[in-house]
């Protein structure tokens, strides 16, 4: 291999705008944050719409709701995975192999979403009485249920489509689709909810309809997307069967603990909803208006939180870890300020937001619950900013442990023990579980700053294996020296069996071995 062609392959293209960092981090987010708002506005709508049912329907379709993220905990392991393994690719300037991961990635979003469908439809109803719902609500909750798990296979691949896409640096395909697909469920629950033209009136059933036929509508958007050839990533029909278990536990090894933090987390929240359910129906109602209240301001968190992980992730693949930091930072500043600015919105107008989405018997005693959580909830924006884009960060780098082990702590010690005290022992109701959560998130982002103040963790270390007197492995040694990455180099014996069977195989030095489990081969496939 020529000198030139090493040192092209040494520094691999970037796709960032470094020079404009604010305007590469805004053109990453803005569309995650209008797809996010998008589909809060379901969530607002979907809620005002049963809301107006009565607070039996309600609470069933909230605590529906509930399950219904419980069973995201697969979808999220494969998103934060495949966004995070993409992103690394497509810095190095490799689509063959992150077409790759996206192949191993909407398999195993389709068998997830097969799964989670069968289960909601024959185990729903027990699960909603195991959360305490009293017997209306569980039975509208049941229907709705089983409603929605017709449309959770495709639901599936529209999320682990759209955050392959986003790993590659696409925020706007998915945006585009995000948006069709939630006014499709906002007019196909509207029409059905409440029978409007020649449907029938349908009620809780037409929430549910609304979601599996606007989830149908998605996955095969996004699989044609994918399949047309016209993105960095492609998807091939004819191979989607095909599986690599290399490719997948790449994927797995980044996303399962992602996964296992949104099961604990969801079990936590059942949890906290136990204690909820506890004062009351009323008091459940005004809480799950104000949680569908609270989703629509996560966005702008949110969305810099994905364009946090796909930024890193890239910058990394680049071997750039020093842009991996600087957009780390700029990210989080932006989410302070949006979200400390939403945030006095709520204490300011929590009232009148909430009177938007209740209605029927105890709509005012709904209304004063939903202020005072709206207040509490204001003061936690600054903490939940922070973990919001430190969590992105850190997934972005493969360290997705350290995400775990945060949110598990925060959550199980921080958050659930101090809401049961408040509310129960102490007497305080529903503002002393939600003081509860506010004391979590801040505590959460307080940990988060620690292994990136200490370890700075998004530079990883690496192993490099190379052999003497090889001009490649110099060139590689050079530009990491270069881009201030710490490794420990090892040198490879060219006698030993093994290295004779890796030959064989087509492996070549360098070999890169990261500290996140990613393993590079080969500087551009030859060594001297």
């Amino acid at each position: 291999m020529s000198a030139e062609a090493a040192e092209a392959i040494a520094a691999p293209p970037v796709t960032i705008d470094e020079e404009h960092l604010i305007r590469s981090v805004i053109r990453l987010a803005w569309p995650v944050v209008v797809q996010q708002v998008s589909f809060s506005m379901v969530q607002l709508v979907d809620t005002a719409l049963v809301g107006h049912l009565g607070e039996d329907s309600l609470a069933g379709v909230r605590l529906a709701g509930q399950i219904f993220w419980f069973s995201q905990a697969g979808m999220m392991a494969l998103a934060v995975g495949s966004t995070a393994v993409i992103a690394r690719n497509v810095g190095a300037n490799r689509p063959e192999l992150a077409s790759r991961t996206l192949r191993n990635a909407i398999l195993m979003a389709a068998a997830w979403g097969v799964l989670v469908g069968l289960v909601m439809w024959f185990l729903g109803s027990s699960w909603l009485k195991l959360l305490g719902a009293e017997p209306e609500a569980r039975h509208q909750g049941t229907v709705y249920l089983k409603a929605a798990a017709v449309g959770m296979p495709f639901w599936s691949l529209t999320y682990a489509g759209s955050a392959s896409l986003q790993g590659a640096g696409d925020t706007r395909t998915p945006m585009a689709i995000g948006v069709l697909v939630n006014a499709t469920n906002i007019v196909i629950a509207y029409t059905l909810i409440n029978g409007r033209g020649p449907f029938p009136r349908l009620d809780v059933l037409g929430s549910g309809a609304g979601f599996s036929g606007a989830a149908i509508i998605g996955g095969s958007l996004v699989l044609t997307v994918l399949a047309s050839g016209t993105r960095i990533i492609h998807w091939y029909p004819w191979e989607a069967l095909r599986f690599d278990p290399t490719e997948a536990g790449r994927v797995l090894n980044v996303g399962v603990p992602t996964g296992l933090e949104q099961i604990q987390f969801n079990i936590a929240f059942m949890t906290y909803t136990r204690i909820i359910a506890s004062l009351g129906t009323t008091v459940l109602a005004a809480h799950g208006v104000t949680l569908a209240i609270q989703s629509l301001t996560f966005n702008v968190g949110f969305g810099l939180s994905v364009a946090t992980t796909a930024l890193v992730g890239q910058s990394l693949g680049a071997q750039r870890p020093d842009l991996a930091e600087r957009s780390t930072h700029v990210t989080i500043r932006y989410s302070l300020a949006f979200m400390i600015a939403l945030g006095a919105v709520l204490m300011i107008f929590g009232a009148q937001i909430t009177d938007l989405f209740v209605g029927g018997k105890n709509a005012d005693e709904v209304v004063h619950i939903g202020r005072q959580l709206l207040f509490v909830f204001a003061f936690a924006m600054p903490a939940l900013a922070v973990s919001l884009c430190l969590g992105g960060g850190l997934r972005g780098a493969g360290d997705t442990r350290a995400v775990l082990l945060i949110m598990a702590g925060t959550t199980w010690i921080v958050r659930l023990i101090p809401a049961y005290l408040l509310a129960i022992t102490f007497g305080l109701g529903v503002p002393g579980c939600d003081s509860g959560r506010g004391v979590g998130r801040r505590s959460r982002s307080d940990r988060c700053l620690l292994p990136i103040a200490s370890v700075r963790i998004v530079r990883p270390a690496m192993i490099i294996y190379t052999l003497r007197n090889c001009p490649t492995c110099d060139k590689a040694r050079s530009a990491l020296h270069e881009r201030g990455i710490e490794f420990e180099e090892r040198r490879v014996d060219e006698n030993a069996k093994w290295w004779d069977e890796a030959l064989n195989y087509g492996i070549t030095v360098p070999v890169i071995l990261w500290d996140n489990g990613d393993v590079e081969v080969g500087w551009e496939g030859e060594h001297g």
